[in-house]
């Protein structure tokens, strides 16, 4: 009677032990993976997991290939020689504008060409300023000077001269301003800072936010980037920014530098994700950002003594 108990535990302690181990494994075959969010950019960065609420774009070769054999280039019209800004309006044309007149051209981004030009002011005199970024809202058109001056008019047709009004929106004393972006969601303008007026703007990239609605700068909402967190990525100590956009998709904002030939990714709180390098030879100086409304990335360069360059990087399939 003992002998048949004991057999009996025996068999009930094996069972248990045969249990437990399918438990485990099925715990392990069932695990939760980690919610992976990542629409990329570029190559050279490893995509960062994220939870499920976070958007973020990032830098590796899964989305954009930053490469010469995938990009199509065009050699703008003379007129666009110094072309700086770009920026696509609702229906997907793409606008861009010179550095030295207020002069707004809709390029068709497919062929290069110009498809028409209104200036600020007058055609054949428009205004001038030192221009260094574009932005679109619904229908309306901003520009901004290398001193923070914001310029507001309505889009015109081929050849016409457009009214407009300006706004001192008092950035420029602390910085050179070189970029201009709009976020929809928050109502206001981006404008990015380059050269620091004074020490205490030394090694800082610094991102202002202006309302549209109250045609005011945002009181406490600037965002501010160390520079050192950009440089880290790339050789050098210098990261001079020449042009800004919001990814669509991500909602982060996407900084080019023309003499580093790189592009930074930034947070809106201003994290950095990462930084790649433009590897064609033929950018020489990239002035603008934007993106098509199937997200491809596009950028302007700067002609110099040559022709200004558009070009344009779809996103993998």
């Amino acid at each position: 009677m003992q002998i048949t108990s004991d057999k009996v535990l025996l068999g009930f302690l094996a069972g248990s032990i045969v249990f437990y181990l399918l438990s485990l494994q099925f715990v392990r075959d069932t695990a939760v993976v980690p919610y992976r969010d990542s629409v990329a950019v570029g190559a050279d960065t490893t995509s960062v997991q994220n939870s499920p609420n976070t958007k973020q774009v990032t830098l590796d070769s899964s989305s954009y290939e930053l490469k010469a054999a995938t990009a199509t280039r065009w050699k703008l019209p003379k007129r666009l020689r110094e072309i700086s800004g770009l920026a696509m309006t609702n229906d997907n044309r793409l606008l861009a504008h010179n550095d030295e007149s207020g002069v707004v051209f809709e390029v068709d981004y497919q062929n290069g060409s110009i498809v028409k030009s209104f200036g600020l002011g007058d055609l054949k005199k428009p205004v001038s300023g030192d221009f260094e970024g574009i932005a679109t809202v619904q229908d309306t058109i901003y520009l901004v000077t290398s001193s923070g001056r914001l310029y507001e008019c309505r889009e015109g047709v081929d050849g016409e001269t457009v009214l407009f009004n300006v706004y001192a929106t008092g950035v420029g004393r602390e910085y050179e301003i070189e970029g201009l972006a709009y976020v929809p969601g928050e109502r206001v303008l981006l404008i990015m800072s380059k050269n620091p007026m004074g020490s205490e703007q030394k090694g800082k990239l610094t991102i202002y936010r202006w309302s549209v609605d109250t045609r005011q700068l945002v009181e406490n909402g600037h965002t501010i980037v160390p520079l050192i967190d950009i440089t880290r990525y790339i050789k050098g100590k210098k990261f001079q920014p020449s042009g800004i956009e919001r990814h669509p998709v991500s909602e982060n904002y996407f900084i080019v530098a023309a003499r580093q030939n790189a592009m930074a990714e930034v947070t809106p709180t201003g994290q950095v994700v990462g930084v790649v390098k433009f590897p064609a030879k033929w950018h020489r100086q990239i002035e603008g950002i934007t993106f098509a409304s199937d997200h491809t990335l596009i950028v302007s360069d700067e002609g110099a003594r040559k022709r200004a360059t558009l070009t344009i990087y779809p996103m993998n399939k």
